[in-house]
């Protein structure tokens, strides 16, 4: 996957800092507004370190986040 590609992912994988003006799901139920989203990238990393025990510092979620 590219840059931009990558770019545009990561920004939409992070609902809650996308400025929009469409409803989000969390603003729609009352029980939502105090949840907050999981990162699905991350949560896979870390299911992936929880398989390969030995290399679970080799991952980073900030590196590829910033």
């Amino acid at each position: 996957m590219d840059e931009k590609k990558q770019a545009n992912t990561r920004r939409t994988n992070n609902p809650d800092v996308l400025d929009t003006d469409k409803e989000s799901i969390f603003d729609k139920h009352e029980d939502m507004k105090t949840v907050d989203p999981i990162p699905v990238e991350e949560l896979n990393d870390k299911v992936k370190d929880e398989k390969n025990k030995t290399k679970t510092k080799n991952t980073s979620a900030t590196d590829k986040r910033y």
